[in-house]
């Protein structure tokens, strides 16, 4: 098991690289990264986040470096975190389609979502309307959902304990498979 790159995306109504693949990650350029997000964006085009996502994993698996790295015939498996408020207003199944494209992919997409601290106004607590066939339907916000993996957090102090757990079962994971 070999641990490679990091990079980091900002998010929105576009999707811009903040941090590339193949630089080192360090302190600074963790304090330049975090300084770039604005939180600004009214919207977010989830199926043009994803899709890019998709394509700079293929990239950076394709890249030189990686293939130098790895032995013939020896998998390479992506993990990502998006941190959001998994507010949705698109086309669901268009994102679920791009999620199953990125696991086919062995890119595996985790969702960590930050929600409201008052359970009043908490995503646990959201409804989405839709209209199939022209009838009014009325569903828990989650039920749908087109991410398969996600975690749901309330207090942002807890992201580094869950990224942490999150890291372990996917490791585990790896060498389950193996």
């Amino acid at each position: 098991l070999e641990v490679g790159d990091i990079s980091v995306l900002s998010f929105g109504d576009r999707v811009d690289l903040i941090h590339p693949f193949g630089q080192p990650f360090s302190h600074s350029s963790g304090e330049k990264a975090l300084s770039e997000f604005s939180f600004e964006q009214k919207t977010t085009e989830w199926a043009k986040l994803i899709k890019s996502v998709i394509q700079m994993l293929a990239d950076a698996r394709n890249s030189k470096s990686v293939r130098s790295r790895t032995s013939s015939g020896q998998q390479v498996l992506q993990l990502v975190f998006i941190i959001s408020d998994a507010r949705m207003q698109q086309d669901r199944d268009k994102v679920a389609r791009w999620c199953r494209e990125a696991l086919h992919r062995g890119q595996l997409l985790v969702l960590l979502v930050v929600d409201s601290p008052d359970p009043k106004h908490s995503i646990l607590k959201l409804r989405s309307v839709t209209y199939p066939n022209g009838k009014l339907k009325i569903v828990q916000y989650l039920e749908d959902f087109p991410f398969p993996f996600y975690i749901i957090m309330r207090d942002l102090s807890q992201l580094p304990e869950i990224v942490a757990d999150t890291l372990k079962q996917w490791f585990e994971l790896v060498q389950h498979c193996s």
